[in-house]
């Protein structure tokens, strides 16, 4: 395992042992006080912990060899659950807060605070705190390595593993700073409006998480292009006096650790042709123009049989023998 799966490993088991304490007090504060917000917590923490074991659940998977049927590994099943997660939190955390709370508004439901349920939110602080400064910790050393900016590394990361834990986190203190001022406002004022609107409050907030996350896992599940090593390709290519042309650079990013590229160059005369007689490069010539004639009718028969594969990059080696006689 790498550092940077083992910090996002450990972020993730922090997050799930804090919101898993976190979910257990939470819905004993609501069965002891009935109170929307501390309910739309509860729900909120219990989402929280469900799409952090699957985001372990992902990174686990992910690092499976590849094999006969995933020529290119399981990098991308991190992203995949990490979609999985965010609908997890969607539906859990988003829509039911918000019927729930609706449907407490609807019958008049009126909670009962004591010092139990303010006690409980401070506890969640406290964990849910802790569980924050560990996936900023190493969300920060990721993002230093990478030598980017906050913003930028958001934008651009290639794990969302740890991204997701912070984001999470923060939503997570956020929403319970909604909790404290509703319920407080409910105590003051006797009016249970204060209580469910920190609950919507709070089920609003997990529907727009659960959008960030979609939207920043689609992209890999898309095989996004690897920015990064395009440049740094087309950068090395493109000073080497070898290459005459760099005709295109492809690349999708598989997990966090890989990417694959595909590219096609252009070589000089004289790097193809240094040192030959007229004849030789005659030869060559005429060889060169012969694999592209065999390439092109290898992709032509895969294609009529296989109208679906669009893009096709074989790749020459020499004949056994061929390669036993150039040997020194």
């Amino acid at each position: 395992m790498s550092h940077g799966e083992d910090g996002s490993t450990k972020a993730v088991v922090t997050a799930v042992i804090a919101n898993g304490l976190v979910t257990v007090a939470k819905f004993v504060g609501f069965a002891l006080s009935g109170s929307s917000a501390l309910l739309a917590e509860a729900i909120h923490s219990l989402a929280d912990t469900a799409n952090q074991g699957l985001l372990y659940l992902g990174i686990k998977r992910s690092q499976r060899v590849a094999d006969v049927k995933y020529h290119f590994g399981y990098g991308q099943e991190r992203y995949f659950w990490n979609l999985v997660s965010a609908v997890t939190i969607f539906f859990l955390g988003c829509i039911y807060t918000i019927m729930h709370s609706l449907e407490q508004l609807k019958h008049g439901h009126e909670p009962e605070m004591s010092w139990i349920a303010f006690g409980i939110i401070g506890f969640a602080f406290l964990m849910e705190g802790y569980s924050f400064l560990v996936a900023f910790k190493e969300f920060t050393r990721q993002r230093k390595e990478e030598n980017m900016g906050f913003i930028q590394y958001v934008k651009e990361t290639r794990d969302p593993t740890t991204l997701a834990v912070l984001i999470e986190d923060s939503v997570a203190v956020v929403g319970l700073l909604f909790a404290l001022i509703g319920m407080s406002l409910a105590v003051y004022t006797g009016s249970a409006l204060f209580d469910i609107g920190a609950a919507v409050g709070i089920g609003i907030l997990m529907g727009l998480l659960a959008f960030f996350l979609a939207a920043t896992n689609k992209k890999y599940l898309l095989n996004v292009s690897d920015g990064e090593i395009n440049s740094v390709a087309l950068d090395a290519w493109s000073k080497d006096k070898r290459v005459q042309d760099v005709r295109h650079i492809h690349s999708i990013v598989l997990s966090p650790e890989e990417s694959v590229v595909m590219a096609e160059l252009e070589l000089r005369e004289e790097t193809l042709f240094r040192d030959m007689t007229e004849e030789e490069i005659q030869q060559a010539i005429r060889f060169m123009q012969r694999l592209d004639d065999v390439r092109g009718s290898l992709e032509r028969a895969v294609q009529r049989k296989a109208e679906e594969a669009k893009h096709i990059y074989v790749e020459f080696g020499l004949p056994e023998k061929t390669e036993k006689k150039l040997k020194p």
